[in-house]
């Protein structure tokens, strides 16, 4: 290892849980922010990971305070989308200059006309668009400043199955990619990163492509996962479900066409890969056992915005989203 890093972890869930294990047991120096019985156990017995190749217990420097870290090298948003934007104003005290910000986030995210060169890049004002289901006014991309972020997009699939315990299916892939769509030094030095701590990185110079590429599937099988309360592996055994989940597929594949993207895969090679998955609980289905939020911006209302915009019809997608959304608010009253 040329370097030990320093690193954190802002939300230890499924997704910034994994990396902060993996990170930890490769020597470098993680900080992980978090609150009650996960903070806690944390604190008195490590962090730990279970996947079917091996147990990975680490220590970590855990609090609930952003304040107590100092500036890093890398700081990992493993919040949910709809969560990031009160955080970023508290970053600061991490941040350096050349510190890299990762949202390692499902869905649409908050910055993605940043560096954006589609038609649909500029607002009416000739400023940076941005979208009002995920930031309003703006803000996001005001309170953080965009030269610190990197993209992620994350192909892993974990749950939090007890305090400080995290149970993998053995798939740690990111794809990591400037968005300015430029294959930068610091990308690859973070694809090495990834790498040498066990995952599978790809550093990519187009993570649009990417972004949409995971939309693809997270905007079909997440909320049917949601509405159903059905297992991944149950879902695609469904050929009902199926017929659903292809016909949201070829429209989010031709939205990301009309803002010059590539979603790089068919919608046969998307359901493959979607099986290869194996019997997991899909992050809508465990935040909806938790009675918690469930990511439907991100996932939804933001490609439906942009659907607007490039007047696109969704029909499937605009159903998933009623639906869905009827479904999170009976969660959110109780």
């Amino acid at each position: 290892m040329s370097k030990s890093w320093k690193i954190v972890v802002v939300g230890a869930g499924a997704v910034g849980g994994t990396l902060a294990v993996k990170l930890a047991a490769a020597g470098h120096a993680v900080g992980v922010l978090a609150r009650g019985a996960h903070l806690h156990a944390m604190r008195t017995s490590g962090l730990c990971l279970d996947d079917p190749r091996e147990r990975l217990c680490v220590a970590v420097q855990a609090s609930d305070d952003l304040a107590a870290f100092g500036p890093q090298d890398l700081v990992i948003l493993g919040l949910k989308a709809h969560q990031i934007a009160p955080v970023l104003p508290q970053l600061r005290p991490l941040l350096r200059p050349d510190t890299m910000v990762l949202p390692a986030i499902n869905g649409v995210p908050w910055w993605y006309f940043h560096g954006d060169s589609s038609a649909y890049a500029k607002g009416v004002d000739g400023r940076v668009a941005h979208l009002e289901s995920i930031d309003p006014g703006g803000r996001m991309l005001a309170d953080l400043a965009p030269a610190h972020l990197v993209g992620c997009v994350v192909h892993a699939s974990a749950e939090v199955v007890s305090p400080g315990v995290i149970r993998g299916n053995g798939q740690y892939r990111y794809v990591l990619g400037e968005p300015t769509h430029q294959l930068t030094d610091r990308v690859q030095a973070l694809a090495a990163l990834f790498s040498a701590a066990g995952c599978d990185p790809q550093a990519t110079p187009r993570i649009r492509d990417a972004i949409w590429m995971k939309l693809v599937g997270n905007a079909t099988f997440n909320p049917v996962a949601g509405l159903t309360r059905a297992r991944m592996d149950a879902i695609c055994d469904n050929p009902e479900l199926i017929a659903i989940i292809r016909a949201g597929m070829a429209e989010i594949m031709d939205l990301a066409r009309a803002y010059d993207c590539d979603p790089l895969v068919s919608i046969d090679q998307r359901l493959e890969i979607a099986r290869g998955i194996g019997p997991v609980k899909i992050s809508t289905l465990q935040d909806l056992e938790r009675g918690r939020a469930l990511e439907i911006a991100a996932l939804l209302h933001a490609p439906l915005e942009m659907a607007r915009r490039a007047q696109h019809s969704m029909p499937t997608l605009q159903v998933l989203s009623a639906l869905l959304g009827a479904l999170d608010r009976q969660v959110c009253a109780h």
